[in-house]
């Protein structure tokens, strides 16, 4: 009898360290993931900070007197402004800190809050789709460990990047106050949806569909407050405090710092942790607590092939781009009245959008369609990223063991990838015209975006064919893609306050601005040719390499 009872009392000391070793081997998950992201953080680092002090700094050039930041903040006033840039506050005494704080602090968080999504994917979701994260959980290591480890690997990445733009703003001459507050705010921001991708990884099987939640996550929130921005200005409205962007914004940077609304972020950041932590307790590795949509007894005969399967296997992730792409465009038509009014009534704005509502309109809604053509282009690169994913986990492997050459594997994926963008920016000219034409009364608005739309798709293809070229030569290297990316938007959206010249590498600086400017068909060509160029390079160093083992 006593040779029975002591076993049966034994198990509330292994249940004590049983909850202790629930983190056991966080630290040396840490030390991987940050190894892994060697290359990938520090290109952020640099790209961010950098690209924002140059911005911050031109700014001063552009805009040394008062005078011209007045008139500045009167554009700065208007409803399409307000729902692309912010809430708008300090317009009534417009400092250069103000402007950078109301013109590229949605666009900073908007790149930090993409980072962490692929980050805390990359290192949950797509560790253990790999296979790599059963390995290591082969191992000392706790239950909640990798959980734990991309918390710790997104908070020390979005703090880093959010420090280093605080400091490298004060480098530019602002007051340290108001940087520090700019810098943790994007960067709370980043850590805000990378806590949100961290529960969408428990809840889907594949991490494209991780990220494709959170990139919709980021979209959501984005469009929120800039509906509520635009319902009333400087955060007046219940809807820019539902969205993290808000909560950044609402910091009032170089105005009047207030610190609470970090605390928003905070709090939203841990209890998303929280769930995530308490969701992957309660599944099965490999699996997610949402079950997946079984597939058909049978394939129909209208999807069969390679095309047919990667259109369905990112059906979902193009759907969703897609959607913001023509929301987008759909807000800035719906708003084109306001904003052709508010330029027809500030003489000054005469000069840069030129004069009479028609000239107005063009340009207005040229320079606005350059956002749905950067959302097109991330569509491509997260596209070509897929096939990466695929060849990574072995996948591609087994489909070119058969009858199926490379050419035609990788080909077959890029038709529908590189239709797919070329679809999305061509929706988005319609919507806009759409919109536009209603709110404007001009029928003639229609065919004229769309044929903008469309002198915007070599550019746009050109973009996607760096990243293919990046998957044929240095796969392994695929971050590239999105720092280039990354480089072209903010060129594109900051390019009348960037120096001169530092857009040089992006396509979107050579296509001509129609409807304002007349079509230029030499130019069009070209970067057509470079396109096809960039794309075929790519198919032949892959058809030339090895498989990523």
């Amino acid at each position: 009898m006593t040779a029975v009872a002591t076993p049966a009392a034994r198990p509330a000391a292994p249940a004590s360290r049983g909850a202790t070793d629930r983190w056991a081997g966080t630290g040396a998950l840490v030390r991987v993931a940050l190894r892994v992201e060697r290359v990938r953080l520090p290109v952020w680092l640099v790209a961010v900070a950098g690209l924002t002090a140059v911005s911050a700094s031109s700014e001063a050039d552009l805009f040394p007197t008062p005078e011209s930041r007045a008139a500045r903040a009167e554009l700065m006033r208007s409803p399409a402004a307000t729902a692309l840039g912010g809430p708008g506050y300090g317009l009534d005494d417009y400092t250069i800190g103000a402007m950078v704080a109301n013109e590229l602090g949605a666009w900073v968080a908007l790149a930090l809050a993409i980072m962490s999504v692929l980050l805390v994917v990359r290192h949950l979701r797509g560790a253990e789709e790999s296979g790599l994260l059963e390995v290591v959980r082969s191992t000392p290591v706790g239950r909640d460990a990798p959980v734990l480890a991309a918390v710790v690997v997104v908070t020390l990445a979005d703090l880093a990047i959010g420090l280093a733009l605080a400091a490298a703003l004060v480098g530019t001459g602002l007051p340290a106050a108001g940087a520090l507050a700019f810098g943790l705010g994007c960067g709370l921001v980043g850590l805000t949806f990378g806590a949100t991708a961290a529960v969408a990884a428990q809840l889907v099987t594949h991490a494209r569909t991780a990220s494709m939640l959170g990139t919709a996550a980021i979209g959501a929130g984005f469009v929120l407050r800039a509906a509520g921005d635009v319902r009333a200005p400087e955060s007046g409205s219940v809807l820019s405090w539902l969205s993290p962007f808000g909560w950044s914004q609402a910091t009032r940077a170089w105005v009047d710092e207030r610190w609470w609304p970090l605390a928003l972020s905070v709090l939203a950041s841990v209890a998303a942790f929280g769930v995530a932590a308490l969701l992957a307790e309660r599944r099965d590795l490999g699996d997610g607590l949402l079950p997946e949509r079984p597939g058909r007894a049978h394939a129909s005969p209208r999807l069969t092939g390679i095309a047919a399967v990667t259109l369905r296997r990112l059906a979902g992730a193009l759907t969703g781009w897609a959607v913001g792409v023509a929301t987008i465009c759909g807000l800035v038509g719906v708003l084109a009245r306001e904003v052709v009014q508010f330029i027809e009534d500030e003489p000054a704005l005469g000069a840069f959008f030129g004069e009479g509502s028609a000239a107005a309109a063009d340009a207005a809604l040229a320079r606005y369609l350059l956002v749905a053509v950067a959302l097109a282009a991330a569509a491509g690169v997260q596209g070509i990223g897929a096939v990466r994913a695929e060849e990574a986990a072995g996948r591609a492997a087994h489909v070119l063991a058969g009858p199926v050459g490379r050419a035609r594997w990788l080909g077959a994926q890029l038709a529908v990838v590189l239709g797919a963008v070329t679809a999305m920016v061509l929706l988005g000219g319609l919507v806009m015209g759409l919109t536009a034409a209603s709110t404007l009364d001009d029928p003639a608005l229609v065919p004229r975006l769309l044929g903008s739309a469309l002198a915007q798709v070599p550019a746009l293809l050109a973009v996607t064919g760096a990243a293919v070229l990046v998957l044929g030569v240095a796969p392994r290297a695929f971050g590239l893609a999105w720092a280039y990316l990354g480089y072209v938007a903010l060129t594109a959206m900051l390019g009348g306050v960037l120096p001169d010249g530092s857009d040089v590498a992006s396509p979107l600086r050579y296509t001509p601005g129609m409807p304002a400017e007349p079509m230029d068909w030499p130019v069009v060509l070209v970067l057509a040719a470079v396109a096809v160029a960039l794309v075929g390079g790519g198919v032949l160093a892959f058809r030339r390499r090895d498989l990523l083992a």
